[in-house]
């Protein structure tokens, strides 16, 4: 999950055409500014040439527009040094540790099988193989909601289970994810965004029923 406040927004296009937003949402991810509501504006995070700070007032500055975010003043001094810090890798937003064992089930999201194979020798993307430390799961429809018991069965007791699916209406609802682990028993404990199109919610074992697995 990225950065997030509330702030009022203002944005200048290219073009000079000026959108302001009060109390605007903007959100930092790991490869994008986001400004939603009527100063909505997304720039790519390689696109953002200079950042700099008045006090609480952060300006951003890219070709494709200048965004002033109006903050406080802790609230400024923030935003400046996450937006002009290295972008944190999506494989350490994941928890996956170096020499892990992980199984990727049904998951075709290319960068994010590059970076668990960087990250571990132990990446299986077939058979179903035993005591995994961390399981990818894709469910890109009702049907594929199964693929989360099978991921259960396979994880150590204090292992991890990535359930990956589509952003917005015509994918799986996270709150439908929600209600197959609480059946199986799993605890959610926390998303991260994988691409653009593509979310993750973590299920794990909660720790009294770790003991009898």
């Amino acid at each position: 999950m990225g950065y997030e406040t509330k702030c009022d927004v203002r944005v200048v296009d290219a073009d000079g055409s000026v959108r302001r937003g009060a109390n605007a949402t903007v959100l930092l991810e790991t490869d994008e500014l986001i400004v939603r509501g009527e100063a909505r504006v997304r720039l790519p995070r390689a696109d953002i040439r200079e950042v700099t700070r008045r006090g609480g007032t952060v300006i951003i500055a890219s070709p494709a527009a200048r965004v002033t975010l109006t903050l406080d003043a802790d609230a400024g001094a923030t935003w400046l040094r996450k937006l002009r810090e290295a972008p944190k890798q999506l494989i350490d937003k994941l928890d996956v540790k170096p020499g892990a064992k992980v199984w990727a089930l049904g998951v075709s999201d290319e960068p994010l099988l590059a970076q668990l194979a960087e990250r571990t020798p132990k990446l299986s993307t077939g058979r179903m193989p035993a005591n995994v430390d961390v399981a990818f799961v894709q469910v890109s429809r009702a049907a594929d909601l199964p693929r989360i018991a099978t991921a259960s069965t396979a994880i150590v007791p204090a292992g991890a289970i990535w359930v990956v699916h589509p952003k917005g209406p015509t994918g799986v609802a996270d709150t439908t994810i929600f209600a197959e682990a609480k059946r199986l028993g799993l605890t959610y404990t926390k998303v991260a965004r994988v691409s653009a199109t593509e979310s993750a919610e973590k299920l794990v074992w909660p720790r009294a029923a770790r003991r009898t697995k």
